[in-house]
Order: C-alpha cells, then sequence, then structure tokens
C-alpha cells in the first residue's frame, strides 16, 4: 500500500496524530532540514514585532491549533 492510500484510509484525528508524530521527528534533528530563504525574514519581523498574546506551553499550543482546526474545518 502507498504512503498516500495509508494516508487516505486515516480518519482526520489519525490524521492530525501521524502530523503531530512527523513533525516531532523532522524537529528532532532541525539541522537535517533546511528552510526556504523567505522563513528568515519572517523569523526577523517577528523578533522586532514580537506578540502581545500570551505564551501556551507546547502540550496546550498543539491542542489550540487542533481545536482552530476543527472550528474550520466545521465552518467549511
Amino acid at each position: 500500500m502507498s504512503l498516500k492510500n495509508m494516508l487516505a484510509s486515516l480518519t482526520p484525528e489519525e490524521k492530525l496524530d501521524a502530523l503531530d508524530i512527523l513533525w516531532r521527528d523532522l524537529s528532532a534533528n532541525p539541522a537535517r532540514l533546511s528552510s526556504p530563504d523567505c522563513f528568515g525574514d519572517v523569523l526577523a519581523h517577528r523578533i522586532a514585532n514580537p506578540s502581545c498574546a500570551p505564551r501556551l506551553p507546547i502540550d496546550a499550543a498543539f491542542d489550540d491549533v487542533r481545536e482552530r482546526l476543527n472550528a474550520r474545518r466545521d465552518q467549511g
């Protein structure tokens, strides 16, 4: 079974879990990944203009993103 077919057979919750697993795996060795040059501009802007929003612990941030994605999906 191809990866594409395997992913197509997953539920939305399983796909989010897969994204979480992939992200954690990829981010474990950031030196292996190169970012597009435009990301440097975005980072520089964010460093120069920090958000006033309170910071969340990583688990709470993941939950927040999932809730936002689910709300968007429910609206569309």
